[in-house]
C-alpha cells in the first residue's frame, strides 16, 4: 500500500466512522421529536374543545354538519397524534437496526464471515440526509442519493441502487404519518356516514405516497448514479507520486480478500 493509499484508507475510515455515530444519533433526535410532539397531540385532542372552535367558526366545513365535523376533526387530531408516536418508535427502532447491522458489519470486515457490501449502511445514511435537508432543498432526494452513492465503494451493488434504497428509505416516516392521518380522517368520516369522502380521503393519501416513493426513489437512484461516477473519477485520479489511487471499501483493512461471496 502506497503513502497516500495509506492516507485515503484512513480518511475513508474516519468517514465511516461519522456515518456510524451520525446516523442513529440523528433518528434518535428525530424519534424524540416527533413522538413527543405526537404524543402531546394526541393528548391535547379535545373533543369539547375542537367543538368550541367549530362553533366559533375556526373549522369550518361545506360538506359536513357541525356535528360530524367535530367527529370527524377529533378522530383526525387523535389518529395523526398517534401516528407521529408510532413513527418516532419506528425512528428509534431503525437507530436500533442500524448500530446492530454496524456491528455485523465490522465483525465480517474484521474476519469473522463474508465481506460486508455496505448498501443498506450506505442507503441509510443517504437516507438520513434527504430527510435532513427536504425541509430546505426541493431536490434532497438527489442530495441523498448523491450522498449514499459517492460513500458506496463495493462493486457488488452499485451505487445507483443505493441512491434509490435511500430515497426510499426517506419516504418510510411519512408514509407512516400520513396513512394515520387518512385513517383518522376515514373513521371520523365513517361516523358522519360519509363512506365517499372516506374513499376518497383514503385514495389521495395513497395516490400521494406513490408519487413521493416513485419521485424520492427516482431522483435518490440519480444522486447515486452521479455520486458514484464521481467517486470513481477521483479513484482513477493519479496521486502525487504518479500511482493510481488505490480503489477500497470504505472501513475496510483487507482489500485483498476474495470478493466473490455476496452479502
Amino acid at each position: 500500500m502506497t503513502e497516500h493509499g495509506s492516507a485515503s484508507g484512513s480518511t475513508e475510515r474516519r468517514a465511516r466512522r461519522v456515518v456510524d455515530w451520525a446516523v442513529p444519533i440523528l433518528l434518535g433526535l428525530y424519534g424524540l421529536a416527533v413522538g413527543f410532539g405526537g404524543a402531546a397531540l394526541a393528548v391535547a385532542a379535545d373533543r369539547a374543545v375542537i367543538a368550541e372552535l367549530v362553533a366559533e367558526g375556526m373549522i369550518v366545513s361545506d360538506v359536513f354538519t357541525d356535528a360530524a365535523l367535530v367527529d370527524v376533526s377529533f378522530a383526525t387530531a387523535r389518529w395523526s397524534g398517534i401516528g407521529l408516536v408510532v413513527t418516532g418508535l419506528l425512528s428509534w427502532a431503525g437507530a436500533a437496526a442500524f448500530v446492530a447491522h454496524r456491528r455485523r458489519e465490522r465483525a465480517r470486515a474484521s474476519g469473522a464471515g463474508a465481506d460486508p457490501t455496505y448498501t443498506w449502511t450506505d442507503a441509510a445514511a443517504g437516507g438520513v440526509v434527504t430527510a435532513v435537508t427536504s425541509f430546505l432543498l426541493p431536490f434532497a432526494p438527489m442530495l441523498g442519493g448523491f450522498a449514499g452513492g459517492y460513500l458506496h465503494r463495493n462493486e457488488r451493488t452499485s451505487a445507483t441502487r443505493v441512491g434509490a434504497l435511500s430515497g426510499l428509505l426517506s419516504v418510510l416516516p411519512l408514509a407512516v404519518a400520513l396513512l394515520f392521518v387518512a385513517a383518522g380522517v376515514a373513521v371520523g368520516t365513517l361516523r358522519a356516514d360519509a363512506v365517499g369522502v372516506a374513499l376518497l380521503v383514503v385514495g389521495v393519501v395513497l395516490v400521494s405516497l406513490l408519487f413521493t416513493a416513485l419521485f424520492s426513489g427516482g431522483f435518490g437512484a440519480l444522486g447515486g448514479y452521479l455520486g458514484g461516477q464521481l467517486r470513481d473519477r477521483d479513484a482513477d485520479k493519479p496521486d502525487e507520486f504518479g500511482g493510481e489511487r488505490e480503489e477500497g471499501r470504505l472501513g475496510d483493512d483487507r482489500p485483498e480478500r476474495d470478493e466473490s461471496t455476496a452479502d
